[in-house]
């Protein structure tokens, strides 16, 4: 029974490389085909390389929402403790503030959402990896 464990941890990739990949929104599987179709945030059934399923059970992308939010929180905390750093803007309304503060949250969810979906799905993958179909569909 050891010996299957060290034969798994042998054959896992190295985290980095499993980051590396990720932030490039590739699959997790065969690093080749594409996390997302088009420009935001859709996610594709499968990889078109090598048929894995990117979608293991309904909600399974709740996941990355929270990486989402977590990030984007992580941000905005950052920020907020640097501000007492920088010059006061007297002349801006709190109400102007405050709606800066809201499109500025909004901006880094949108920013951080492929990202985390991208993490999301290959962490999940290389804690416990799921096996693709033999053959693709190219369809």
């Amino acid at each position: 029974m050891a010996d299957g464990r060290n034969a798994r941890a042998e054959s896992k990739p190295r985290i980095l490389d499993v980051l590396l990949y990720a932030l490039r929104y590739r699959c997790p599987n065969c690093h080749a085909g594409p996390i997302f179709k088009g420009r935001f945030n859709q996610v594709l059934i499968r990889c078109p390389n090598c048929g894995l399923a990117y979608f293991r059970e309904p909600g399974y992308f709740v996941g990355g929402m929270i990486l989402t939010y977590g990030f984007t929180v992580g941000v905005l905390i950052l920020v907020y403790l640097l501000t007492p750093l920088m010059p006061t803007f007297g002349w801006i309304s709190e109400a102007t503030k405050y709606g800066l503060w809201i499109g500025f949250t909004l901006l880094l969810a949108v920013i951080f959402v492929r990202p985390a979906y991208a993490l999301w799905l290959s962490l999940d993958y290389w804690l416990d990896p799921w096996q693709a179909p033999r053959q693709a569909s190219k369809g």
